[in-house]
């Protein structure tokens, strides 16, 4: 195991920040415009799914457009795990009664899981000071020490193994109450299947629920791994007890395919959880810190890759 490694915490940043009175005023960032332009945004990401799913294969050979097909679910399930995690911060509508609601009928349905559930294990993670330990729920299962657990995890994930896991641990955090939510949000996918079929467009259905199987838990896991995995200045990567949460701004094409701003500002989002994405890019401190602050992606997957031991 790696050995630890000081770090610039989010905890210790949220500290400074407060001293020197940097903090924004959250209302600032949450008014009911801003509501309506999260709302607008969700509704569009599902109108262009939509769209190419139209237009897609009237233009395109079956060889260009699966693929393609799978690229538009995983970036579409990517934007509305965003979106439930704005929501799970109170912070996709001004209201909370109506954040929730809205959270769940516009991006919830499509995991069938209700915002309240995923807020229980979320704000576990939160309260975290260290990352990938046996009660962190967001980041305990991706816990690996080799390269091998590594490739193993990928296995998982491409296997539909992850999603099933996941889906037990959400589970056993839902309340009764919840199960009338899932039962209609299950009909909600009921209906899309019969739709689908109605207009001869199986294949719709097909590639969204195969991408969500495999495709997304990959991305997740990829995703977490670039926002809390520490890399140690001799080239180890540390895991467990990690503190790093990391912010990557990797350019407009990462945050179609990876992270948008909704969850890009990742180590100042630790620092003050609830203030509205909008608030955190001015937060961000470009101190050439690689376990705070990153604009490559790619090389910091690479580096926590090549320090695990083989």
């Amino acid at each position: 195991m790696a050995r630890p490694v000081d770090v610039t915490s989010a905890r210790a940043t949220a500290v400074e920040g407060r001293r020197r009175g940097i903090v924004p005023d959250r209302a600032t960032y949450l008014r009911t415009r801003h509501g309506v332009l999260n709302v607008l945004h969700i509704l569009g990401e599902h109108a262009l799914l939509l769209a190419w799913f139209i237009v897609a294969p009237r233009f395109l050979p079956w060889f260009v457009y699966v693929p393609g097909s799978l690229l538009a679910c995983l970036i579409h399930q990517r934007a509305m795990s965003e979106w439930i995690h704005e929501g799970a911060h109170y912070n996709l509508w001004p209201t909370r009664r109506v954040n929730d609601v809205l959270t769940d009928v516009l991006a919830g349905v499509w995991f069938l899981m209700p915002v309240s559930v995923y807020r229980a294990t979320h704000f576990a993670h939160h309260a975290k000071a260290d990352f990938f330990v046996p009660d962190d729920p967001d980041t305990e299962f991706l816990d690996v020490e080799t390269r091998r657990d590594f490739q193993k995890g990928v296995l998982r994930d491409l296997c539909g193994l992850t999603i099933l896991r996941q889906f037990l641990r959400f589970d056993e955090k839902a309340p009764d109450k919840h199960l009338l939510w899932r039962g209609c949000a299950a009909l909600v996918h009921v209906g899309v299947i019969a739709v689908a079929w109605w207009f001869g467009r199986l294949d719709i259905p097909i590639l969204y629920y195969v991408t969500l199987a495999t495709l997304y838990p990959l991305l997740n896991r990829l995703r977490v791994y670039g926002q809390h995995v520490t890399l140690d200045p001799s080239g180890a990567s540390q895991f467990r007890d990690s503190a790093t949460s990391r912010t990557i701004d990797a350019g407009w094409l990462d945050r179609i395919l990876n992270t948008s701003p909704r969850l890009m500002y990742h180590h100042e989002h630790h620092a003050y959880p609830h203030l509205p994405y909008r608030a955190l890019r001015g937060l961000v401190d470009h101190d050439g810190d690689v376990n705070r602050y990153t604009r490559r992606r790619v090389l910091v997957l690479r580096a926590v890759y090549r320090g695990l031991p083989h």
